[in-house]
């Protein structure tokens, strides 16, 4: 995490994965400037914008109040302005608001109903080059869910006939609908999740006015909203779903591909989108319960390369190194704290991975880090510490972003700092026990009475869902 923007207490913070949250100005002046769109609460949407190196995040500006605490969707035009479709906090009525861009900022328009007969879900919203606009929701008819797409002819002034229009009805009601509306240069497309058995495909051409039949992309009794669609350039269309692993499919206009298998675990959050003619994919695996991973894949040559860890900074250590001082002996730990495995995280001298004073748990990285993920198998107590990090010539000590932790409960996901802006800039690189890395060093200071037992240390930020700007 580069900058930190904001702090959430929404459930969908960022929505849903099939949703837009973070789009960039394309041309102009303020050619590169990013806006980012999110739920800061249960109920109230905001937006913040930044200029390159994105460093510098405006502060968050409200967008609308009295909103579900539920996924959300943006889109935005080719002049900057910006339309947000989201669900009332009171009736899950389908609402929008338009973001004017002018002179480098974004003046928020009135609410305007696009359908407040049913309760609404899962908005997504597009345009087309013209400007005409579609939206695509979930309607809930007394628990049974419906696939409704409509238009608005005036920049969203109006939708379809009005706030009672239920525009086009697409499935025959199911128990759970999650779509993703598309527009590319000559055709509408529609992906849709409908009930937990079937990923579906729907399109039309932008000159016509009927939806066409729809094609399965997969069906299975796994299926949810982490999926996720884009368009290329030259007009394909890629697929990216979770069905207890990670599969990926693309259309070319007239055929489907056969089913192409990206990563065999489970995934969370898939993004999809295309660099030129190549599909990059993003995703997180679950690592543990509580531990996300981010990683990548794309598609250069003929085939996709084995996935690779997103970012190495939010991953496992490259060394984990204990110094036992009564012993005076090192011991590499890195595989062990890595593992998962109950209880086998300790120096083999003491049985402990740290405990009288003067002993040292060094945890390193050939990148700057800045979290700590930490579960125990015996809890410390009595200790006390410090933390420190290597500036070149002294170890330096800092105060960890997210209080001291003395080893004392069985799991700590402990913010060293905030985001990796935040992390210091004379941070150096320095040689432990023959391993040249970025070290942050935990010192004890003053025994443990009881000394701590671990199963896990790694540096996997607590993230839990992504936005690839599109």
């Amino acid at each position: 995490m580069l900058k930190k923007i904001t702090e959430t207490t929404a459930t969908y913070g960022l929505g849903s994965p099939p949703g837009r949250r973070l789009h960039r100005i394309l041309s102009g002046p303020y050619n590169g400037r990013q806006v980012a769109l999110m739920l800061t609460s249960a109920s109230e949407l905001k937006y913040s914008y930044a200029d390159a190196p994105y460093l510098s995040w405006s502060t968050p500006v409200s967008i609308s109040t009295g909103l579900n605490d539920a996924p959300f969707d943006s889109y935005i035009t080719d002049n900057g302005d910006i339309h947000v479709a989201y669900t009332t906090e009171t009736n899950l009525y389908l609402e929008t608001r338009k973001l004017t861009f002018s002179s480098g900022s974004w003046s928020v328009g009135s609410a305007v109903t696009i359908f407040n007969v049913n309760p609404c879900a899962n908005p997504s919203i597009a345009g087309e080059t013209g400007g005409k606009l579609w939206v695509a929701w979930s309607r809930d008819v007394s628990g049974t869910k419906t696939l409704c797409a409509k238009s608005s002819s005036d920049d969203g002034a109006t939708w379809g006939t009005g706030s009672t229009d239920t525009g086009d009805v697409l499935t025959a009601g199911s128990s759970a609908v999650y779509p993703k509306l598309l527009i590319g240069a000559t055709r509408i497309d529609l992906v849709y999740v409908d009930g937990i058995s079937s990923l579906l495909y729907r399109s039309r051409a932008i000159t016509d006015s009927n939806w066409g039949s729809a094609d399965t992309v997969a069906s299975g009794s796994t299926l949810d909203s982490h999926f996720d669609a884009a368009i290329s350039g030259s007009g394909l269309l890629g697929v990216v779903y979770d069905q207890a692993q990670l599969n990926f499919r693309e259309y070319d206009g007239s055929n489907w591909g056969a089913v192409e298998v990206l990563d065999n675990e489970s995934t969370l959050f898939p993004q999809i989108i295309y660099v030129e003619a190549v599909p990059f994919v993003i995703y997180y695996i679950s690592e543990s319960s509580e531990q996300l991973l981010a990683k990548q894949t794309s598609r250069s040559g003929g085939s996709f390369a084995i996935p690779q860890v997103l970012d190495s900074r939010s991953s496992y250590f490259d060394s984990i190194t204990l110094y036992d001082s009564s012993a005076a002996a090192y011991s590499d730990q890195t595989a062990n704290g890595a593992s998962g495995s109950t209880a086998d995280f300790y120096h083999p001298s003491s049985g402990r991975i740290i405990d009288a004073a003067g002993d040292l748990l060094y945890l390193g990285g050939d990148r700057k880090f800045r979290y700590l993920y930490i579960i125990l198998s015996t809890v410390g107590s009595g200790g006390t510490l410090s933390y420190s990090y290597f500036d070149g010539i002294n170890w330096k000590a800092f105060a960890p972003s997210g209080g001291a932790f003395g080893f004392d409960s069985a799991e700590k996901r402990l913010l060293l700092w905030d985001d990796f802006d935040s992390v210091p800039s004379d941070w150096q690189k320095n040689t432990v026990n023959g391993s040249n890395r970025y070290w942050v060093r935990i010192e004890v200071i003053s025994s443990f009475t009881t000394a701590p037992i671990g199963t896990q240390l790694t540096s996997i930020s607590d993230i839990h869902s992504i936005s690839v700007r599109r």
